[in-house]
């Protein structure tokens, strides 16, 4: 039997075997046939992170008995039965239990690739960018006194659109990269890249606080910091995503979660370098 994959240790930055998985990189072995080995998926408590053998007994229609977890007694999982609504607000107040639920005790979002759901909610959250970055372009030609939106020339407003498309949607793939490239290099191994579609789905959903740019549409406020205050609460998610995700500290996560940002405004430095020769 294969030996099970290394992972991050959530009291040290370390790398060890587990017998009993935690996160969704220990929980499934992705075949390649793209489907997750049924022989070693788990499902865990979101309080104490103990694995369980379900989250609820199902005793007829619609009539289902929350699993009591064995290690702490507490529900193993009380989202199955909260709606998004609720599972929203504790994704504002930053409660890694609903993580723990959506990342590993939601089998739809431990496959091989990108849910499908989860992929469409990738693609409204880059529209949502494009917003915010050209919202950032008009802000800072303002300040340097310029007219123009893009290297200060005259460009239709659909080039410009669909060059600050593509720009947010390298912006998302740098990221990922990021974060891959940490793992990796922690590891000095490129096992950890095959669960990108986990860590995708990870980035996707802790990024909700992009939506939040629809208030600013609603209520027109103007103010450069409003985006950089969701630029915070979107890195704040990340972290505690990722914190769930390696099944590591906050505060790791958080520096893993900066590495990848920095590798995003690498690559976002270099998109714009060769853009104004392209636009030259």
């Amino acid at each position: 039997m294969p030996s099970p994959p290394l992972v991050f240790n959530q009291n040290a930055f370390c790398a060890k075997n587990v017998e009993t998985p935690q996160s969704p990189l220990m929980a499934e072995s992705p075949s390649a046939s793209g489907e997750a080995s049924t022989t070693t998926v788990r499902q865990i408590c979101i309080e104490c992170g103990f694995p369980v053998a379900s989250l609820y007994t199902e005793y007829g229609v619609e009539h289902i008995r929350l699993t009591q977890c064995e290690n702490c007694k507490s529900f193993a999982d009380k989202y199955v039965e909260h709606d998004v609504i609720i599972m929203f607000i504790d994704m504002l107040l930053h409660k890694p239990q609903v993580y723990r639920h959506l990342l590993v005790n939601k089998l739809e979002f431990r496959h091989a690739f990108i849910e499908k759901n989860v992929g469409k909610l990738g693609i409204l959250l880059i529209l949502f960018s494009v917003y915010i970055d050209w919202f950032r372009l008009e802000e800072g030609g303002r300040l340097r006194g310029q007219s123009e939106l893009l290297f200060e020339k005259q460009h239709s407003f659909a080039l410009q659109y669909l060059f600050i498309l593509v720009l947010s949607a390298i912006d998302a793939a740098a990221l990922l990269v990021g974060i891959l490239l940490a793992s990796v290099i922690h590891q000095r191994s490129f096992r950890q890249a095959r669960w990108w579609a986990t860590i995708s789905t990870a980035l996707i959903i802790s990024g909700f606080g992009k939506v939040l740019m629809l208030l600013l549409v609603i209520w027109e406020y103007n103010e450069s910091y409003y985006p950089w205050l969701l630029d915070f609460l979107v890195f704040t998610s990340h972290s505690t995503a990722i914190s769930v995700l390696f099944d590591i500290n906050v505060l790791w996560a958080s520096l893993v979660v900066v590495f990848s940002t920095a590798v995003k405004q690498l690559v976002h430095l270099m998109a714009l370098t060769v853009s104004s020769f392209l636009f030259a």
